[in-house]
């Protein structure tokens, strides 16, 4: 009821002067946000799966909490929730502490908040300089998406929404907010200014250490472990399982097509070797420079060459070995080899330039209150 009272107010007071409207918003967010913190009335908005989904995951029920004021828009903090809903399982597997949990929560909800305040203005700006989505798109993406997702069953449609608290209206605004915010988009591609060969050049000389590749190694590393074996077990079983890699490495390499990768060609030799020996020995550690390697390895990797094995090195109670499987020769890559990168790389920095200029000068002519 709260926020009926709210909507009428707005679209009431449209004649009234800027300054004046925004004190009647702000005045009236105030009032939400008391009723809300009393609207056990107003829990039909929370469905009950929607209400224990989040209480399992110990998260506050939201009921019309001000996130946001956007000129004459409030930005609810329902609303953000109900956009993370889906990925709260994901960052809950991802925190260890309720702590982190509760922060990665706050970041995500600060970025769906942006992203709506973005939205607005741009539909704002939209709808000022005259632009206009036809119904026929709105009513065609409306028809396509229950077809798409549901097979066309709107009885399955209209309870996904209810399940999310959303209604077929807010449904269709988000259609045309989103058809909006992707046309002001492509407008704004136009007036990217185009990446010349000299901005290029410019950019592999300034980073050219970008360009410059160390040479790098496959390395496996066989560990045996000494579980109060003796020095001669100790030897017998890393000769065994060094005689085991080193035949199934000529076995693989030396009828190996050249087509294929080496990525492919040592997973058949692991796959000889894990019938045998499982993988609880055998660990690689994959393409790597020999200086990013920790000093225990690093000295012994860097004297080995390729289809060759290191000398024992004790670490951690085992004894080690590294196998260098193949090799990438340290390399400069030409301008020429790297330009299309560069290119790319640019025209999507002037892109992510323009639109934050573009959104930054909406919100500098705009009423933007942030309550999160």
């Amino acid at each position: 009821m709260a926020k009926f009272c709210y909507i009428f107010i707005v679209h009431s007071m449209c004649g009234l002067k800027k300054s004046f409207r925004l004190l009647i918003v702000c005045s009236c967010a105030l009032i939400l946000s008391v009723c809300g913190a009393n609207a056990d009335g107003e829990m039909h908005a929370m469905h009950g799966e929607r209400r224990q989904y989040l209480e399992d995951f110990q998260m506050p029920i939201y009921v019309n909490d001000i996130a946001a004021i956007v000129n004459d828009e409030i930005i609810t903090m329902e609303q953000l929730m109900r956009e993370i809903a889906p990925i709260i399982p994901r960052i809950r597997d991802e925190s260890r502490t309720q702590e982190e949990f509760q922060r990665k929560i706050l970041e995500h909800q600060r970025l769906v908040l942006n992203a709506y305040i973005d939205r607005i203005l741009i539909v704002a700006d939209f709808k000022a300089k005259g632009g206009r989505i036809p119904d026929s798109y709105e009513k065609n993406e409306y028809e396509a998406y229950i077809y798409d997702k549901f097979g066309g069953d709107r009885i399955a449609f209209v309870k996904y929404l209810r399940d999310g608290g959303m209604s077929v209206r807010e449904f269709k605004k988000n259609i045309r907010d989103y058809a909006i915010v992707g046309f002001a988009m492509r407008e704004l591609q136009k007036s990217k200014p185009e990446v010349s060969p000299a901005k290029i050049s410019e950019y592999y000389r300034e980073h050219i250490a970008d360009f410059i590749f160390d040479r790098k190694i496959f390395v496996t590393k066989i560990d045996i472990p000494s579980d109060g074996k003796s020095d001669e077990d100790l030897q017998t079983s890393l000769e065994q399982l060094i005689g085991a890699l080193d035949a199934a490495y000529k076995s693989e390499y030396f009828s190996a097509d050249e087509s294929t990768s080496h990525e492919e060609n040592w997973s058949r030799v692991r796959h000889q070797l894990k019938k045998f020996y499982g993988d609880r020995l055998l660990s690689d550690i994959g393409w790597i420079a020999v200086d990013e390697m920790i000093p225990a390895l690093s000295a012994a990797a860097s004297a080995v060459s390729v289809g060759n094995f290191s000398d024992q090195i004790a670490l951690d109670g085992k004894i080690c070995v590294l196998f260098v499987s193949a090799e990438k020769p340290a390399k400069k890559l030409t301008l020429d080899e790297v330009s299309g990168d560069i290119e790319k790389k640019l025209s999507i920095k002037y892109q992510m330039e323009l639109k934050a200029n573009f959104i930054n000068s909406l919100r500098e002519k705009a009423y933007v209150k942030i309550f999160l």
